[in-house]
């Protein structure tokens, strides 16, 4: 970036830069080479465990994709033919809710809040309070913690069981305790523009023994031989064949070894690339113009996404074009308001989305990772606040 006579100019800023090494391009293709078995195997277990140690739960499912995972998530939490009414914001990427549609089950969303993108408290309680929902796919959007005690004591106020969403959120946490350890089930992205990469990839964690054991199987095909052997002994009087012997309907949404073996390099960086993305983030709340742009962000246990820009006045026209013209790569807030959004138009739900309409127009993020620097920053903010 050089900054000359008040004009700013960025090399090329994109959403997220390559976060694989030569180093570890090299060890994948070692493994490659090694003419070991490529489709799931011992790296896969070996990256599950060292995951769910870093995570801080008991158990790990490795799939292949972060939408898999809310694909897994959903199903494994109550029998396919249960009918249940879930909640989620009305913010979100659209596989955390395509699953719940997909499955005939029906969906409320509720607005969120501006300071973590979590749900509105007083909107979620007035849908727990009129419709009586069994689930809430809670989001930790952009890398925010949108857990809190208000919110649990909500859902077993009204008896609503918490799935967590933290695609977006490796490492974030509330009260040093890491998101995705609150609720029942919670899943994680490795696409390559989230914290790690293993290419395409993602994770479903949980604590729950009974609730692993239907992970497994609905990943691999509902196959009894995908169960450790101690769980395959009480479907023994069910078994019809020793290697297809099929338990329940299930997917294939397996990954491959070369995918774990790069989750496992990816793992060892994590924690470095995690403080990069929040001291960024730090520097770029410090330095925003806040009569401009929205500020008043909870950075309690962050683990930043991006850079949210929301403009207070509503004028994104001109912030749009000049981004554009530096060469800086800019997306909606996730999928902006859900509502607005074909997929969604035929689900039969109440409209609650005040500040998601207010996200959708007057918002969009600029990317953040390991490789900005402090320089981009400042370089932003200025920009930012010519505008």
């Amino acid at each position: 970036m050089n900054v000359l006579e008040n004009k700013i100019t960025f090399p090329e800023w994109k959403l997220m830069e390559n976060g694989i090494s030569s180093e570890q391009l090299s060890i994948v293709a070692d493994f490659i080479q090694s003419g070991e078995k490529l489709t799931y195997g011992k790296n896969i277990k070996k990256f599950e465990k060292a995951w769910s140690k870093w995570q801080g739960c008991k158990y790990s499912v490795f799939v292949n994709s972060g939408s898999s995972a809310n694909l897994l998530a959903v199903n494994a939490i109550q029998p396919y033919h249960k009918k249940s009414l879930w909640v989620s914001q009305a913010c979100t990427w659209s596989t955390t809710i395509s699953p719940i549609i997909l499955r005939g089950d029906s969906l409320q969303l509720c607005d969120v809040n501006l300071e973590n993108f979590g749900p509105d408290l007083e909107n979620l309680e007035l849908i727990f309070k009129t419709q009586s929902p069994q689930y809430l796919f809670l989001v930790h959007l952009l890398g925010f913690n949108c857990y809190s005690n208000e919110l649990q004591e909500l859902c077993d106020r009204y008896n609503v069981e918490i799935l967590e969403d933290c695609c977006e959120a490796h490492g974030a946490s509330y009260n040093n305790k890491k998101v995705g350890n609150f609720g029942k089930i919670s899943t994680f992205s490795f696409y390559y523009g989230h914290h790690m990469t293993t290419i395409e990839g993602g994770m479903v964690c949980t604590n729950d023994e009974s609730l692993y054991e239907r992970l497994l199987l609905l990943r691999s095909h509902g196959l009894m031989r995908e169960l450790p052997s101690t769980m395959q002994e009480k479907y023994k009087d069910l078994e019809v064949d020793e290697n297809f012997t099929f338990l329940l309907p299930g997917f294939n949404v397996r990954s491959t070894e070369i995918n774990a073996v790069l989750g496992l390099e990816q793992l060892k960086d994590l924690d470095a690339r995690i403080k990069i993305r929040n001291d960024n983030f730090n520097q770029f709340c410090d330095l925003i113009d806040k009569s401009k742009y929205e500020c008043s962000f909870d950075m309690e246990g962050i683990s930043n996404f991006c850079f949210p820009i929301l403009r207070k006045d509503g004028n994104m026209n001109d912030i749009k074009k000049i981004l554009k013209e530096n060469n800086i790569h800019v997306r909606p807030i996730i999928a902006g308001n859900l509502y607005e959004h074909p997929f969604i138009k035929n689900v039969n739900m109440k409209r609650y989305d005040k500040n998601c309409s207010y996200i959708n127009d007057c918002g969009l993020y600029v990317g953040n990772n390991h490789m900005i620097n402090s320089v981009m920053v400042k370089g932003l903010c200025k920009m930012l606040e010519g505008i």
